[in-house]
């Protein structure tokens, strides 16, 4: 039976689940399967097929087969000698397998440490390290990449991959081993994105774990036809909440694993979502490579996760699918759905929908969600006054609990009572929120403080030629200076043109001049994380010394200091013209 394009899940027995006592990340799979009268019906369909409990690749999977092969893992790592609150590493290719890993330990009280298969084998090794799990669960490909040094962790007693483990069965787990969760017993290690720095192993707990997921089911349930593709990191925390979503909600997801733009032009002319999830930099990929409107007309709705999106990104996307109208018709354009959240904050805390109505609003954030609360703060635990920038600080149930194994980091996050999410914000008197930054991005320079994303938002607004752009600091001499690396749409362009229209664009909104421009080459040139995000220290690395950068290719780069020489020479020379006539 195909996979429905219909949510599965009537309005009462959503209600009746909703107010379940005891529901939570370590039993939502099997509560999913009992509680849903159409359990025996397809609901997630894989991109990467997983092994079924008969040893055979399958696609496509009701919520009782999900369950039922859930079982049969569980009872394996509980033959294994893996007991309640062991933790076992989970590092393999991205696919929806992660989440069924993390729903068959989690079964016996078991904690998945769910590593991005992306992430480089020095820093997933570093989070075993710190994680200290009695066993690893990866692939070949993976297991290649260790070259034998998971061997010298002194903790881990076993590496396996899938080949290992086998047909698995029809297996039960006895009864007095199914592990009954407490709200604050961890189910879950991820990740933060280690954008600024190492990735932090961050612990969700029973009852956090769903409390994005049970506010979505009550204040935004699924329509009655919504397909969605999942495209996002599948070992991803948002991947996590929105399975818990997925599955508990009845909502037929794709779990797709290839984020990139031509990866999701191909999923949704595969399944025709109406429903399209995926990170920032995944839904830019796709806005800043001519998309075919063929392939997305089924889609009404993105939804953005992670760090807020880029309004000259998500309008273009907006350009594509279509929206129902109140009287049941319909109209060319979709819509966005963006949010602001993180691995630590467990669900989105900021949203905003973005319809063509809705006027470009540089870093909008909009308003809290009602299931957290949200500040913003001065560096001495003091609430900020309206439209002055401070830090992003939000309290609630889907917050995580902090990071494993490292109470020091956990506290230092924290500030008035507030988990600090490490953004740079500002608030309305009406209560809309906007971004600038990331703390550790701001550009502090001689003329005051520089917020990159602001200015980048601010580049791809105003210079339409810009598909893409990061800012960072650079150093010039013993001074600290913006630079800018822009991706053109066409490939090529006037470095010294674009280096003057962009700082008088920053001129118009307070933010400092850029010191340098550099055009990429191509879309390697900028650096990204195993989620996507831009690697900006490594950038800042590679501009630590603006006044000595040699790049490649001569042509491709404009200083603001040559500049102001040709213009000071262009004066004197108009002068001296007018000076003859």
């Amino acid at each position: 039976m195909p996979l429905s394009s219909h949510t599965l899940l009537t309005d009462e027995p959503r209600r009746r689940l909703v107010e379940l006592d005891g529901l939570g990340g370590g039993n939502a799979w099997r509560v999913a399967a009992e509680l849903n009268p159409a359990a025996d019906q397809p609901l997630i369909a894989a991109d990467i097929p997983l092994l079924n409990t008969e040893g055979w690749q399958q696609s496509e999977f009701s919520l009782r087969q999900l369950d039922a092969l859930a079982e049969a893992w569980a009872a394996w790592y509980h033959d294994r000698g893996v007991r309640a609150r062991d933790r076992v590493a989970i590092y393999i290719a991205d696919s929806f397998e992660n989440h069924l890993q993390l729903a068959a330990l989690a079964r016996i009280g078991a904690i998945a440490v769910l590593i991005n298969g992306r992430m480089k084998p020095e820093l997933a090794l570093g989070l075993i390290r710190r994680t200290a799990p009695v066993g690893i669960y990866t692939d070949a490909p993976r297991l290649s990449l260790f070259a034998g040094r998971e061997r010298e962790l002194p903790v881990v007693r076993w590496t396996v991959t899938r080949e290992d483990v086998g047909i698995l069965g029809d297996a039960k787990l006895p009864h007095v081993a199914e592990y009954r969760h407490g709200p604050e017993d961890p189910v879950v290690i991820c990740h933060s994105s280690g954008t600024t720095g190492n990735p932090k192993p961050v612990v969700w707990t029973h009852r956090q774990s769903v409390t994005g997921a049970l506010y979505r089911l009550t204040h935004q349930p699924a329509q009655e036809t919504s397909l969605v593709l999942a495209a996002y990191p599948q070992s991803h925390s948002s991947a996590i909440a929105f399975t818990f979503y997925s599955l508990l909600g009845g909502v037929p997801t794709v779990a797709w694993s290839d984020p990139s733009g031509p990866g999701l032009a191909r999923g949704c002319a595969t399944y025709r979502p109406a429903v399209v999830i995926a990170f920032n930099e995944a839904l830019a990929h796709l806005a800043t490579r001519n998309p075919d409107p063929a392939d997305f007309t089924s889609v009404q709705m993105w939804v953005n996760l992670g760090d807020c999106g880029h309004d000259a990104h998500l309008r273009r996307l907006m350009e594509l699918g279509h929206t129902r109208t109140e009287q049941g018709g319909t109209v060319p354009g979709s819509m966005i759905d963006d949010g602001l959240g993180s691995s630590e904050l467990g669900w989105a805390a900021l949203r905003r929908e973005i319809t063509p109505d809705s006027p470009p609003r540089a870093r909008h954030l909009g308003r809290r969600v009602p299931i957290t609360e949200v500040a913003v703060l001065r560096e001495d635990g003091t609430h900020a006054g309206p439209d002055e920038v401070g830090l992003l600080g939000v309290r609630g149930d889907a917050i995580a609990r902090g990071y494993w194994n490292d109470s020091d980091t956990t506290y230092r996050s924290m500030l008035g009572g507030y988990w600090l999410s490490g953004d740079l914000v500002s608030r309305t008197e009406d209560g809309d929120f906007f971004h600038v930054d990331r703390l550790v991005d701001r550009i502090r320079t001689d003329d005051g403080d520089g917020y990159s994303a602001l200015m980048e938002e601010e580049l791809l607004l105003n210079l339409k030629e810009i598909a893409d752009c990061a800012v960072v600091a650079g150093h010039d001499h013993e001074r600290t200076v913006p630079v800018a690396l822009v991706r053109l749409y066409d490939g090529h362009g006037d470095a010294a043109d674009l280096l003057r229209r962009a700082n008088a664009v920053l001129d118009g909104i307070g933010q400092p001049r850029l010191a340098m421009l550099e055009i990429a080459a191509s879309a390697g040139d900028i650096p990204l994380g195993p989620t996507g995000k831009v690697l900006k220290r490594q950038l800042r690395e590679k501009y630590v010394a603006v006044h000595t950068y040699a790049p490649a290719d001569p042509a491709s780069v404009a200083r603001a200091e040559d500049l102001r020489g040709e213009d000071t020479r262009e004066d004197a020379a108009h002068a001296q013209s007018a000076g003859t006539r």
